[in-house]
């Protein structure tokens, strides 16, 4: 993370001075409260199928598909994590692993990733096509909807219907609306906190962390991107809104700037 450089010439900061520690009322604390108490990683005893391996190479696919379609119908940001969470959740189940080792069945990903992403669109998007029309041109595999259905209700099952589960875009929107949201900057740090953090969630490695040190090591980078001369004050401010140490987000920072370097997925916008 960038030391902070005393001289800055004069240079207007990126963002505006942070009104967080101002506005640190009581019903705020309370409401991070609640997301740090409810929030879950990935059972690490989950994520290794019957070989001894994390299926990364289906969970790169499905992924692939879920961005793809997202970008296509304009969904949000939100609706992108929600499928990938689903997603992952799934693909650690026994269910799952069970029928992907059976290589009869190379379609299975793609199926899992269409009804994820439908899932998660009914759950976010004002406006959810029709099933058919998810799948996109080029699609490897197409479906009938009663087939997608069909996965949609074992996805259901598996993850126990619960469907509103704590992602890093539930810490990062409530740093947004303690900010206020009242300049162009705001919504600009938004806006790529949002790109970065659907690159990171693609590495099947983000899954070995909790969606708060998740959204810390993304603010913090962008942070850092942005406000290049004062990054340490910024990024102190967020570590004490949030009352995570920084030793807690120091391996996800080295994941998020592994991920940085690499070339943008263009269905990521």
């Amino acid at each position: 993370m960038s030391s902070s450089n005393s001289s800055n010439n004069g240079r207007k900061p990126f963002l505006p001075t942070l009104p967080l520690s101002d506005q640190d009322l009581f019903w705020d604390d309370e409401e991070l409260l609640s997301m740090f108490s409810t929030e879950t990683r990935i059972d690490p005893f989950g994520v290794f199928n019957i070989d001894g391996y994390f299926p990364s190479i289906a969970r790169c696919e499905a992924v692939e598909i879920v961005f793809k379609v997202n970008a296509f119908h304009g969904f949000t940001a939100l609706t992108a994590v929600l499928a990938v969470n689903y997603l992952d959740k799934f693909l650690t189940s026994f269910r799952f692993q069970r029928d992907i080792n059976n290589n009869n069945k190379p379609w299975l990903i793609h199926l899992v990733a269409i009804a994820c992403l439908s899932l998660a669109a009914k759950v976010e998007e004002i406006h959810v096509p029709l099933l058919l029309d998810l799948q996109v041109d080029e699609a490897k595999y197409v479906f009938e909807a009663k087939t997608i259905q069909r996965m949609e209700f074992l996805i259901l099952s598996t993850l126990k219907w619960k469907m509103h589960p704590i992602t890093p875009l539930s810490f990062l929107n409530h740093i947004i609306r303690r900010l206020g949201l009242k300049t162009p900057l705001h919504w600009e740090f938004l806006k790529r906190c949002e790109q970065l953090l659907l690159c990171v969630i693609s590495d099947s490695k983000s899954i070995h962390y909790l969606p708060s040190v998740l959204a810390t090591a993304t603010m913090m980078h962008v942070i850092d991107q942005i406000e290049p001369f004062t990054p340490i004050d910024y990024q102190d401010q967020l570590l004490s809104v949030l009352k995570i140490e920084k030793e807690t987000v120091n391996e996800c920072y080295k994941l998020i700037v592994e991920v940085s370097k690499r070339p943008q997925n263009n269905n990521i916008n």
